[in-house]
């Protein structure tokens, strides 16, 4: 699905605490193309996605395995909001 306007509805992002301090301290200091953006999707840890005003999904092997269960949420929801608006 693409979209022509994104708006961020969540957070992929470290389960650790310590972690997810510390990715968002980095991410928040660096643009996104950056070596050290780069590192950060690789972290060997847990990650979940928070969903904003939303469930936090997760914990999950891989930010890749994140990432594919918060498309699969939010193209979910959106297809049921979708589905309501025609009723």
């Amino acid at each position: 699905m693409k979209l022509k306007n994104k708006v961020r509805v969540s957070h992929v992002e470290p389960v650790s605490p310590t972690l997810r301090w510390l990715f968002h301290f980095i991410r928040k200091r660096v643009k996104d193309e950056s070596h050290l953006a780069s590192f950060t999707r690789f972290w060997p840890c847990l990650w979940q996605a928070r969903i904003f005003d939303g469930p936090i999904l997760g914990p999950y092997k891989t930010r890749k395995q994140a990432i594919e269960a918060e498309i699969h949420f939010i193209e979910t929801c959106m297809e049921l909001s979708n589905g309501q608006e025609s009723k």
